[in-house]
């Protein structure tokens, strides 16, 4: 009985006083009221929050300073030396590398007896024919031929011996043995090149006897056999009989006059204006035309072809 009186005095403390009248308007007012508040304090906090992160991340990008030549931070930004001081990379240990141990030296072999080779017996020379000599044994062609190219070259020149592998076979087969051009060989040897002028006086010598194309030639296709340790002797002696070796060798060391024509060419040279090997002097008409390099066949055949029309 007490109990149902005691909750019917709480029912009646939660029922609104019949004065008050509940007023919509007002509250929703209210209620707005407090929501812009509320946006407005939100809108400064991530203001707040956002130039906070904008200076952070300023200040940490902002390069270091070269505190010592050897400093390993020097123009690194904060962020990464704070990321260095954090997480430091690990110290590299050398690693001991101990030598082989030494074998041990291996017995010497015994003595192989060899058994003494008897010599040959001497071999009896023969007289040996040569070829005979052109008047000019540097001239190849007609002599009445409308066209003359002279080729100005240098034995240890790399560029002359492709010259003399590539273009000079075809200009003999097309322009020289047809009788349109006529081939002059001149020699210019370079102060660089130790052995060019020997080379000269071998290929002049086997041109006294008759084998001037064959030495040049040969020359030229085994230039890197000789151009080291300048063995022409041994290159030009694959080329020609023993005999006319001998009489080569014998020119070479006594006859003073092979150089004469080289002199004579390189004075021609700087009446020409020589500046390389190899140069092609094209004469035709009395003019000279200076054609410097290792020309392409083609374009030398072109330029021909216009002067013979």
């Amino acid at each position: 009985m007490n109990g149902d009186r005691w909750l019917e005095r709480r029912l009646a403390l939660l029922e609104p006083a019949r004065e008050w009248l509940p007023d919509a308007s007002a509250a929703l007012v209210r209620l707005r009221e407090r929501e812009r508040t509320w946006r407005s304090r939100r809108r400064r906090w991530l203001w707040i929050a956002t130039a906070a992160s904008v200076v952070s991340f300023s200040v940490l990008a902002i390069p270091g300073r070269c505190d010592s030549p050897s400093s390993t931070t020097c123009g690194q930004p904060l962020a990464g030396r704070i990321w260095t001081a954090v997480f430091p990379k690990p110290v590299e240990r050398p690693v001991e590398v101990k030598p082989p141990a030494e074998a041990a030296p291996a017995p010497p072999a015994p003595p192989v007896a060899v058994a003494e080779s008897k010599k040959p017996a001497a071999q009896a020379r023969r007289p040996v024919q040569t070829a005979p000599a052109a008047i000019n044994f540097r001239e190849s062609g007609a002599a009445d031929a409308p066209i003359t190219c002279e080729i100005y070259t240098d034995y240890e020149c790399p560029a002359c011996a492709a010259l003399y592998r590539q273009t000079i076979p075809l200009l003999m087969a097309q322009y020289v043995q047809t009788g349109k051009v006529k081939l002059l060989h001149r020699d210019l040897p370079l102060p660089q090149h130790p052995y060019a002028r020997l080379a000269a006086r071998y290929a002049n010598a086997a041109g006294r006897l008759g084998y001037y194309n064959l030495v040049m030639n040969h020359l030229f296709q085994t230039q890197s056999s000789w151009t080291g340790d300048g063995g022409i002797d041994a290159q030009v002696a694959q080329a020609v009989p023993p005999g006319v070796m001998q009489r080569v060798r014998d020119l070479v060391r006594n006859d003073g006059t092979l150089d004469d024509t080289v002199t004579a060419d390189v004075a021609m040279a700087m009446q020409d204006g020589i500046r390389q090997t190899p140069t092609i002097v094209v004469v035709s008409r009395g003019k000279r035309q200076a054609i410097e390099g290792v020309p392409e066949f083609d374009l030398l055949k072109t330029y021909l072809d216009q002067l013979l029309r």
